[in-house]
């Protein structure tokens, strides 16, 4: 166990943890600015409430294809089951992050993007080694 973990390349990992929530708000800002753009009505108002439930589906539904994305770069180069911990360790990352940062998972639809944040990871790691 101890030569396993010490085989993970732990500076990638917080790379990649920082970086998936630095690219995820990029993107959420990029796509909610071009989208209130699109969504400009008469008056020259965008609407509301198209943009906030646009907002909320981008900023949180992106999270676990970038953390999968992420993972799978941290991973190249590793022994198989080092890359697995790897990209379980970012899942774990992001996910951590993100509930200290945004929200604690205390409904349904928070625990289900924690859990498909959690398996990304754990999904790009296994891909990265392929």
């Amino acid at each position: 166990m101890t030569t396993l973990l010490s085989d993970v390349k732990w500076v990638r990992v917080l790379l990649a943890g920082v970086a998936t929530h630095v690219v995820n708000v990029v993107v959420s800002v990029v796509l909610i600015v071009a989208y209130s753009l699109l969504t400009i009505g008469p008056g020259g108002h965008p609407n509301t409430g198209s943009v906030d439930w646009f907002a909320n589906l981008v900023s949180t539904w992106t999270l676990p294809l970038l953390t999968l994305l992420s993972a799978t770069w941290a991973a190249r180069g590793a022994r198989p089951r080092a890359a697995a911990w790897c990209g379980l360790s970012i899942g774990l990352l992001v996910a951590g992050i993100f509930g200290l940062l945004f929200f604690w998972p205390n409904d349904l639809p928070s625990l289900v993007l924690f859990v498909l944040t959690i398996a990304a990871g754990f999904a790009g790691g296994v891909i990265g080694r392929i």
